[in-house]
C-alpha cells in the first residue's frame, strides 16, 4: 500500500511535470522485452487480442482467429493462461467451451476477470430464424482462468441484438449492455446487472430512439454507467451502488458526436468519465472534423459537466482509436491517436486536481505514424500506452510507460521484434511483479498470422 509520503511525492511530481511543459518522447531506451512466445498456431488472421490478470498473479490471454473465407471459412476464440510466477503461457484452449468453429457467432465481449481466478464472457449468436427475422441469443459464460467446467446463463433472446458491451469489477459485480435494432427511431437500449456471486437479472430497458452504439462501465464499488450514441448526441444513465435503479437519462453537452467510439469508466469514489472520439461521415463520402472529448460526472452529482475538447482534428477520414483507464489517486487517463497533419501520433491527458483534464502529452515520437491500440494502468500507479503503425504497412508493437497519471511518458520501446508485421497490442500489469505483458497479432514475413506475447524486463 502507498503511504502519505508517496502520495505527496506523486503530487509534487505531477506539479513539476505540468510546469515543465510537453517534451517529445526520446528514442527507445535500453529497456528490453522478452523473446515473444507464440500462443496460437498459424491462422489466416488473428484479431482482438486481450489480456486480463488477477491479484494472485495469474494472467489470461485471449484472441480470435479465422481460417479461409466464404462458406468454408472457420473461426474461433481461444485463450491461454499463465500461472503465478510463471514466464510462459500454457497451451491454448477454447475461450468458450463447446463453441463450434464457424462464423455464426456475432460477437464475444470480454473476458472480465473477477474473484479467485474466475472469468466472465458474453456471447451473442444469431439463431436459425424464419425469413425476415434476425433473432440473436445473448449468453453469459462463467469459468476459471485455467478452463474446465463452464456455467452458462441465457441473458436474452431477441431480434437485432448488437453492440454488446461487458464490464465488471474484481468482486464479480458485472453489467452487460446492448441495443436492439428495431427500425429507424424505435431502437432500444438494454442492460442486465449481476451482483457479486449472483446471476444476471432481468434486462432493464433504459432508452428508446435512434441508437448507433452502446458501452458500459462498472466501478470498483459497484456503480454502473451505461452510455450510448443517439445519432450524434451522447446520452447516459447512471446507477449508484446504493440505489436499485438508474437515474434519469443525462444528455451530454458537447460538440457533435456522430459515430462516437465510447469509453466510459467509473472510479472507486463513484466519479464517472465518458471519453470518446467522433466524426460525422456521410454516405456520399463527406466528413467533418474529428472531436476527441471527455465529460466528467463528480460523485453524487445530478449530471455530467459539459464535455471538454481534448483535441480537434481536421475533416479527413481517419482511424481515431481512444481508450480510458483509472490511474492512481482515483484519476482518469485518456489516450488517443491524434495528428499533426502529416503523421499520426499517440497523445494522452490526465484528470487533474480540479477534476478537469490537463494538457495533452505526446506519447509517441512525432516522426512516425502511431495508432493507439491499448491503455492500461497497474496497481503500482504506472500507466502504459501501446500502439502500432496501422494496417497500411508492416509495423512494430511499441509501448511507453508513465510513472503515474499525469506524468510524462518515457521513451518508446519495441515490444515486438523488428522486421515483422505486428499490431493490435493489448497490455496488462502483473499485480505481483508489476511487470507489464503485451499480447498482439503478428505476421512474420512470408508466414501466416499468430498470437504472441512478451513481458517487459524490469
Amino acid at each position: 500500500m502507498c503511504g502519505a509520503s508517496r502520495f505527496s511525492r506523486m503530487r509534487a511530481a505531477l506539479l513539476i511535470a505540468s510546469l515543465a511543459g510537453l517534451a517529445a518522447p526520446a528514442v527507445a531506451d535500453a529497456a528490453t522485452w522478452s523473446t515473444p512466445q507464440d500462443l496460437s498456431p498459424p491462422h489466416t488472421f488473428v484479431d482482438e487480442p486481450r489480456l486480463v490478470t488477477w491479484p494472485s498473479g495469474v494472467a489470461l490471454a485471449s484472441w480470435s482467429w479465422g481460417d479461409g473465407t466464404g462458406a468454408g471459412g472457420r473461426s474461433g476464440v481461444e485463450a491461454a493462461a499463465r500461472g503465478r510466477g510463471r514466464d510462459a503461457f500454457s497451451p491454448r484452449r477454447p475461450l468458450v467451451r463447446g463453441r463450434r468453429s464457424d462464423r455464426r457467432t456475432e460477437s464475444i465481449a470480454g473476458p472480465v476477470a473477477y474473484g479467485r481466478e474466475r472469468t466472465l464472457v458474453a456471447t451473442s449468436r444469431p439463431l436459425d430464424a424464419r425469413p425476415g427475422e434476425r433473432r440473436v441469443r445473448l449468453i453469459a459464460h462463467f469459468a476459471r482462468a485455467g478452463g474446465g467446467r463452464e456455467r452458462r446463463r441465457r441473458v436474452r433472446t431477441a431480434a437485432g441484438i448488437g453492440s454488446v458491451a461487458l464490464a465488471g469489477n474484481d468482486r464479480g459485480a458485472a453489467a452487460v449492455a446492448w441495443f436492439e435494432d428495431r427500425g429507424v427511431r424505435t431502437d432500444r437500449v438494454y442492460v442486465a446487472l449481476r451482483r457479486a456471486g449472483g446471476r444476471f437479472g432481468t434486462p432493464r430497458l433504459l432508452a428508446r430512439g435512434r441508437i448507433r452504439g452502446v458501452s458500459v462501465a462498472v466501478g470498483a464499488g459497484g456503480d454502473v454507467l451505461v452510455a450510448w450514441d443517439a445519432r450524434g448526441v451522447l446520452r447516459t444513465r447512471f446507477k449508484p451502488r446504493t440505489r436499485r435503479g438508474f437515474r434519469a437519462t443525462d444528455t451530454i453537452r458537447s460538440e457533435e458526436a456522430f459515430f462516437a467510439d465510447l469509453h466510459p469508466v467509473v472510479t472507486a469514489s463513484g466519479r464517472a468519465v465518458l471519453a470518446w472520439s467522433a466524426q460525422f461521415m456521410s454516405e456520399g463520402g463527406g466528413s467533418r472534423d474529428v472531436y476527441v472529448q471527455a465529460a466528467l460526472r463528480p460523485p453524487r452529482a445530478a449530471r455530467f459537466r459539459p464535455a471538454q475538447v481534448l483535441e480537434r482534428l481536421g475533416g479527413e477520414r481517419i482511424e481515431r482509436p481512444i481508450d480510458a483507464v483509472v490511474g492512481p489517486l482515483d484519476r482518469v487517463v485518456v489516450a488517443w491517436s491524434g495528428s499533426d497533419g502529416a503523421t499520426r501520433r499517440v497523445r494522452a491527458a490526465a484528470e487533474g486536481p480540479a477534476e478537469r483534464f490537463g494538457p495533452a502529452l505526446d506519447v509517441s515520437p512525432p516522426s512516425e505514424d502511431a495508432l493507439l491500440s491499448d491503455l492500461a494502468a497497474g496497481a503500482d500507479g504506472r500507466v502504459i500506452a501501446v500502439w502500432d503503425q496501422g494496417i497500411a504497412a508492416p509495423g512494430t508493437v511499441r509501448a511507453a510507460l508513465s510513472p503515474f497519471a499525469g506524468a510524462p511518458f518515457g521513451p518508446p520501446e519495441d515490444a515486438s521484434p523488428a522486421g515483422q508485421d505486428a499490431r493490435f497490442g493489448h497490455a496488462a500489469f502483473d499485480p505481483l511483479s508489476s511487470r507489464p505483458t503485451i499480447v498482439w497479432s503478428d505476421r512474420p514475413e512470408g508466414s501466416p498470422t499468430v498470437a504472441q506475447a512478451a513481458t517487459r524486463s524490469e
